[in-house]
């Protein structure tokens, strides 16, 4: 669905289940709302076919997940040009909340970061929305360091996205951990998970394994370079609270870690 707003653009992607919705055009700067009072804002758009749809910011509160008290969750409504019912842009999440979470820019189909005038409505069953309740949060710096780059490399982790094309190779409720040199995240101790890959920006920058087997092949095909096979005896008989300072010599350009299940081969 493409939605144009007052020059904007609104847009979802079917391939990450309407998790996202983008739009341009800021408020002028005599107009500044934050938090609650972005309540009840009401956007007149039209959609690809020149059809008017309105959507419209239904309530605003505050994560209850995050101990900043900084993000900030919108329930954002569309009205169906059809039916002319107002219908939520997000689909319920594990946690059955559909809600968004509003970031700046935009993210293409190669899973980019574009730094606009656009924001994006992130919903919380999507990757973009996920790294941010984790800790990622790209409007941050953490001793000195922005955290813009660790949310990108960690909506990459989550989706498996190892080339960096946009690619997903990972399946609904599938379960990793996640950890960072910064401590975001730590590692999660006898987790009986097993490193799976280190990661910036732009993909994996080393994959020790897939999370799925039959995903190896298509990695070896599409970026060889990334396979960085992590030797188990490299980790063995280490205190497992030391092991991110290990892989940080493995992967010095990494921004991110996860673990995950092992998985046989269907």
């Amino acid at each position: 669905m493409l939605l144009l707003i007052a020059g904007a653009v609104y847009f979802t992607r079917p391939r990450q289940s309407s998790s996202e919705v983008s739009t341009s055009g800021p408020l002028p700067a005599s107009i500044i709302l934050k938090g609650n009072a972005v309540e009840g804002a009401v956007l007149t758009s039209i959609d690809s076919q020149g059809r008017r749809l309105t959507l419209k910011v239904q309530d605003v509160e505050r994560d209850a997940k995050d101990a900043q008290g900084e993000v900030y969750l919108y329930t954002v409504v569309y009205q169906n040009p059809s039916t002319a019912q107002w219908q939520n842009i997000c689909k319920p999440d594990r946690d059955r909340v559909a809600k968004a979470i509003p970031l700046s820019g935009q993210w293409d189909a190669r899973g980019h970061h574009i730094d606009d005038k656009r924001v994006t409505f992130a919903c919380t069953d999507s990757a973009l929305a996920k790294c941010v309740r984790w800790g990622y949060k790209p409007w941050k710096t953490l001793h000195g360091r922005s955290l813009r780059d660790f949310h990108q490399a960690c909506t990459r982790m989550v989706r498996a996205d190892y080339c960096g094309n946009g690619v997903a190779h990972t399946r609904n409720g599938t379960e990793i951990d996640i950890y960072d040199p910064l401590g975001i995240q730590k590692q999660v101790n006898n987790s009986g998970m097993v490193f799976e890959a280190a990661w910036g920006a732009e993909g994996a920058v080393a994959i020790s394994r897939t999370r799925f087997p039959e995903t190896l092949a298509q990695i070896r095909s599409e970026c060889p370079d990334r396979l960085k096979p992590l030797n188990a005896k490299d980790l063995a008989d280490t205190d497992p609270s030391t092991s991110p300072a290990l892989l940080q010599q493995y992967a010095p350009k990494a921004l991110v870690f996860n673990d995950s299940f092992v998985k046989a081969s269907k």
